[in-house]
């Protein structure tokens, strides 16, 4: 993509008291760059169209709250990390000022994501969307969750387990991971199916590409928690059925040049060591 030019910035971060203080920094630093900076509260109740660029300042939660409003506006958004792991954020803490340095001298560029899309004609809600996951859960005093799945029309399997996890190439580095699934380059056009504790010792994770679609089916009773990028958007319950595949929209992460995914695995997983 052509040089990005920054005129409005919208800055998002969580409501903790050091967040505020650093949040208010950026602003007035970008301020005296010229750049017209839209506030939080602004940024999710108005819309932007892709006047903007989104600077998310906290971990990947903060990141992944941040991305709603990203897509909805189809535009970049910049993850600048002030929690833990902060697998998804490029700029490290206080590295922000020298980040938005890079950015405002054009040493930026935009890499597209691949989303999920769930689909069901049981809610009131028919379509969900997530940038990392979707995971399926059942109440500890539930029952074992049971599902039957089919790939493109075709069962595929019947599984009883804890849970189950439907991630993006993104997302191969979230929740997946912790369930032994494999970490995904971001650019794959492909997404991952994995169980939380599993009863059947043959089971393995299960990649499907872009033209796949996966359909779920609830079996077993129980009111089971479904959740997007960690934030339950409904209950499932018997019989229920949903649909996953890769959506035709895309989210827009925005880098600062030289960051790239390897680098990121080194330093996160001392894969360098």
């Amino acid at each position: 993509m052509g040089e990005i030019i920054v005129r409005k910035v919208g800055v998002f971060y969580k409501d903790d008291p050091s967040l505020i203080n650093i949040a208010k920094k950026v602003k007035e630093y970008l301020k005296k760059r010229n750049v017209e900076v839209i506030d939080k509260i602004e940024l999710k109740s108005k819309y932007f169209g892709e006047e903007i660029i989104i600077l998310s300042l906290g971990g990947d939660g903060t990141f992944l709250s941040a991305s709603r409003t990203a897509l909805e506006n189809n535009v970049p958004i910049l993850g600048v990390n002030l929690g833990n792991l902060g697998f998804l954020t490029d700029v490290e803490g206080m590295d922000v000022f020298f980040a938005i340095d890079k950015l405002l001298n054009g040493e930026s560029f935009i890499e597209e994501r691949s989303i999920l899309l769930a689909e069901s004609n049981n809610f009131l809600q028919k379509y969900f969307y997530a940038v990392n996951d979707f995971v399926i859960q059942r109440e500890i005093n539930d029952k074992i969750l049971q599902i039957e799945i089919c790939v493109d029309g075709i069962k595929a399997g019947t599984f009883r387990c804890d849970g189950v996890i439907i991630a993006t190439s993104t997302g191969s580095t979230a929740y997946a991971l912790s369930v032994n699934g494999p970490i995904i380059h971001p650019h794959a056009s492909v997404f991952e199916f994995a169980l939380i504790a599993p009863h059947k010792l043959s089971y393995r994770p299960l990649i499907l590409s872009k033209e796949n679609t996966l359909t779920l089916k609830i079996i077993s009773s129980g009111n089971f928690h479904f959740l997007s990028d960690g934030v339950e958007v409904t209950k499932l319950k018997k019989l229920d059925r949903i649909t996953f595949k890769l959506s035709d929209k895309k989210l827009k992460v925005l880098h600062i040049k030289g960051i790239n995914f390897f680098k990121i695995l080194n330093k996160k997983f001392n894969w360098g060591k």
